[in-house]
């Protein structure tokens, strides 16, 4: 007796009939256009949404007035960046809420803006390889241990994802919604609440700043940082020359020895 290998079905069928009418919907929008790569090298410059006040990543000299030079990590990476591929650089600062807007509106080439992959984020623009992991930690007073932590009042940022982190790993804790780092760091001083939890790449500066406290137990959660790429044929040339450098530094070791200078 023979073995029936059944068909894709309808519903299959006219899933691939829709992404191959998509691919080429999208084939047929990029011909004709100018590279996104072309227009760049055309402007002689790439233009780059940064962060300009979350040290270690990138920050202004704060002993300078705010015309004073960008630094940090992800003022390195995008410095590199133009260097490898032979062009001038404008860094833009952005806010988080529009750090991806201006990326889609081409106000910005790409961004190096403390931006985590997640699926919701992929399916706006394009990643290069991470080229940092970053972890979610709670941070508390340096006499209070995680133990006693159980059922406290930890802080942390509205509708944040570590919310799930802190419910899945200290079930019992009473979660604090806060509006900003500075308000939930505001109340950690206070003792209003008992601990705070964010990124390490984020409190980094603070906890060197107030060395009354420290991260209290093992990360709830790690995270990839990358730069964040236009979606769209068009942009394939940049994103290819991205992704190349990026895993260039990987293998090479540049990263990993800014990652150490930065302290991260």
């Amino acid at each position: 007796m023979g073995i029936c290998i059944p068909s894709l079905d309808g519903a299959v069928n006219l899933a691939i009939a829709a992404d191959l009418v998509d691919l080429n919907s999208q084939i047929q929008s990029a011909k004709g256009q100018t590279s996104s790569m072309q227009r760049i090298r055309k402007h002689g410059k790439l233009i780059i949404g940064v962060k300009d006040n979350l040290p270690p990543l990138g920050f202004r000299d704060r002993q300078q007035n705010m015309a004073s030079k960008l630094m940090g990590l992800e003022i390195d990476i995008a410095r590199e960046l133009a260097k490898e591929l032979n062009l001038g650089l404008e860094l833009l600062p952005v806010t988080n809420r529009d750090r991806l807007s201006v990326l889609q509106s081409n106000q910005i080439d790409l961004a190096i803006a403390q931006i985590t992959v997640t699926t919701n984020r992929s399916r706006l623009v394009d990643f290069s390889l991470p080229y940092y992991t970053d972890s979610t930690v709670l941070i508390a007073p340096r006499h209070i241990s995680i133990s006693e932590l159980q059922q406290a009042n930890i802080a942390v940022l509205k509708n944040s994802t570590a919310i799930a982190a802190i419910q899945w790993k200290l079930p019992r804790a009473i979660i604090v919604g806060a509006d900003s780092y500075q308000a939930g760091l505001a109340a950690l001083k206070k003792g209003t609440v008992q601990a705070f939890v964010g990124d390490r790449s984020s409190l980094t500066q603070w906890l060197l700043d107030n060395p009354d406290y420290q991260i209290t137990g093992q990360p709830l959660a790690l995270h990839s940082l990358a730069i964040a790429l236009p979606r769209g044929l068009q942009h394939l040339e940049l994103r290819e020359a991205v992704f190349a450098i990026v895993e260039k530094w990987r293998k090479n070791g540049w990263l990993q020895n800014r990652i150490k200078y930065w302290g991260l």
